[in-house]
């Protein structure tokens, strides 16, 4: 985000599909999984996706702390039976 041309806020953020999973339909389906669930997120809490979404058999989870000046968070994306797919940590705020 900008203002007058400086850059006043920023996100950074690591991870992604677990190292074991190497099949590319798995893969793909992940990714489009969590495209969808980013797209269900709020105006109020722009901080990734929803705390909770569900859909085909997936499971996203969003656990945030802070508020959008300083925030820190995880996303994961688990199969209905817990299997974990996907770990994402993420933090940002104001730039100062």
């Amino acid at each position: 985000m900008s203002r007058d041309g400086r850059v006043i806020w920023s996100m950074s953020y690591s991870g992604g599909v677990r190292a074991e999973i190497t099949g590319r339909d798995t893969f793909l389906a992940i990714y489009k999984f969590l495209r969808q669930a980013l797209l269900a997120g709020s105006v109020e809490e722009p901080y990734r996706g929803p705390h909770l979404f569900e859909q085909d058999g997936m499971v996203y989870r969003n656990e945030v702390e802070g508020s959008l000046d300083r925030f820190h968070g995880i996303e994961t994306i688990a199969q209905e039976d817990g299997a974990l797919l996907y770990e994402l940590r993420y933090g940002g705020g104001l730039l100062r």
